[in-house]
């Protein structure tokens, strides 16, 4: 059993004894109005209820057995015990938006992305409010579903609402008990990840080892709930422009352990759209980056992604165009491979696609970028046949490409090795005469 203990505190031992004149009253009331006296509870039903007050009164702490509470006991005395829940789930509420006041609504705005002060707290919906003490873990997941349960009763049963039925006296004893236990009481803080350390640890400078593995652990060790909300927060807080490298190094460790057992949430995905719709350019574009670290590209619309293959293929093309191209390509190229292996490359930008590849991997007459070669080629190697049909018609076509192979011999011929880079058993039949012709020309120049 839970008891709230502080030193000096009065505990409740007994109530005042409710007298045989308190059911006469209320025999008299309902006779006055001609309504039956059993639409009240019976004296022995408001009794067992009044009997258990002390016991459940006694484990909420003194400096919350305020106003609220005298209400709810004179309430039980006279058995209105749809009122009685209504007094004691308020009290709830007040203190569950205290909690998170006191947990930091800076911290709790950092965690979500979102910007909360009190007023905000206050209009938030009972339901929000108990999913977000579930995440912060002010209450425990047990404690979350039997608080939502009341909150289902105290939406259906209470005096706040037209009530759909009525209340006995162990119902309304269960309600009290659940509400003092689970969000009353600080007895029995649920365990779970301290959002305040961890953001601490993240800032402070780049994890060794061993804070990998404390906090990889500790996250993989909560509850789902919360889980989610640090990988949101993770997510956040690596598109914030204000954070450092080594923050974001952190914010990268501990992703994949947020997210190992219960997959990608939502919410990251709706924070990205925020950031665009928002035109927060920065934090998009760190989010798309994000996104490509984790391969995880799929979850974002086509538009999205047409958006960054175009931006990378625009940047490798202007360095490959650029003074000292063969020294600047390497990490351009390596940026968009990266991109192209966590997704598959959007029908709208494909041709654009193919040509920066192609056009970059036969160079110019000078040569090729050799430490950005291997980029070039494990990106055509993985061409899809549609793909493979824009690269072959590369030659004839009216671009950058297509000039230098028409213009360099040693273009053409790089063309060709390209081609020769091809598996000839995946090359669609309607590309299988200009394969041979290009495998012709390889062979002849080799020779």
């Amino acid at each position: 059993m839970l008891h709230f203990n502080v030193e000096g505190a009065k505990q409740i031992a007994n109530l005042p004894a409710i007298t045989g004149g308190t059911n006469d009253i209320l025999d008299q009331i309902t006779d006055a109005l001609s309504v039956p006296r059993d639409v009240l509870p019976t004296k022995g039903e408001i009794d067992h209820a009044w009997g258990n007050l002390p016991r459940l009164l006694n484990m909420i702490p003194p400096e919350l057995r305020d106003e609220r509470m005298i209400r709810m006991c004179v309430a039980v005395s006279v058995g209105l015990f749809d009122s009685a829940i209504n007094y004691i789930w308020n009290t709830t509420i007040v203190e569950l938006r205290q909690k998170v006041i006191r947990f930091g609504l800076p911290i709790v705005a950092q965690l979500t992305s979102t910007s909360i002060d009190e007023a905000k707290l206050t209009e938030m919906m009972d339901h929000e409010l108990l999913k977000l003490c579930l995440e912060l873990n002010l209450i425990s997941v047990d404690g979350y579903f039997k608080l939502d349960q009341c909150r289902a009763i105290r939406n259906s049963f209470s005096a706040a609402h037209p009530a759909v039925g009525a209340l006995d006296e162990d119902e309304v004893v269960n309600f009290i008990s659940r509400c003092a236990r689970s969000a009353l009481s600080d007895v029995n803080v649920p365990a779970g990840v301290n959002f305040n350390s961890l953001i601490e640890a993240i800032k402070a400078g780049h994890f060794n080892d061993d804070q990998s593995m404390y906090w990889s652990e500790a996250i993989k060790g909560t509850h789902s709930a919360q889980r989610e909300l640090i990988a949101t927060a993770l997510h956040g807080m690596y598109c914030d422009e204000a954070l450092g490298q080594s923050a974001r190094t952190n914010c990268s460790t501990l992703f994949l352990p947020a997210i190992e057992l219960d997959g990608v949430p939502a919410t990251i995905i709706d924070q990205h759209q925020a950031y665009v719709g928002k035109g927060e350019v920065e934090k998009a574009g760190a989010s798309r980056d994000f996104f490509t670290r984790f391969d995880l590209l799929e979850l974002l619309s086509e538009p999205e992604r047409h958006t960054i293959v175009s931006t990378a293929c625009d940047r490798l093309n202007a360095a490959h165009q650029g003074m000292n191209n063969f020294y600047n390509e390497p990490p351009f190229a390596a940026r968009l491979h990266e991109i192209v292996g966590a997704s598959v490359v959007p029908d709208s930008v494909r041709w654009k696609f193919v040509q920066v590849v192609v056009s970059c991997a036969i160079g110019n007459q000078y040569g090729v970028s050799w430490a950005a070669d291997r980029h070039y080629a494990e990106m055509i190697r993985d061409f899809s046949p549609k793909a493979m049909e824009m690269m072959f018609s590369t030659p004839n076509s009216k671009t950058l490409a297509g000039n230098k192979i028409a213009t360099y011999l040693v273009c053409k011929k790089r063309f060709a090795e390209l081609v020769g880079l091809l598996e000839g058993a995946n090359i669609p039949t309607a590309l299988k005469a200009s394969y041979d012709w290009w495998m012709q020309e390889l062979n002849s120049a080799n020779q």
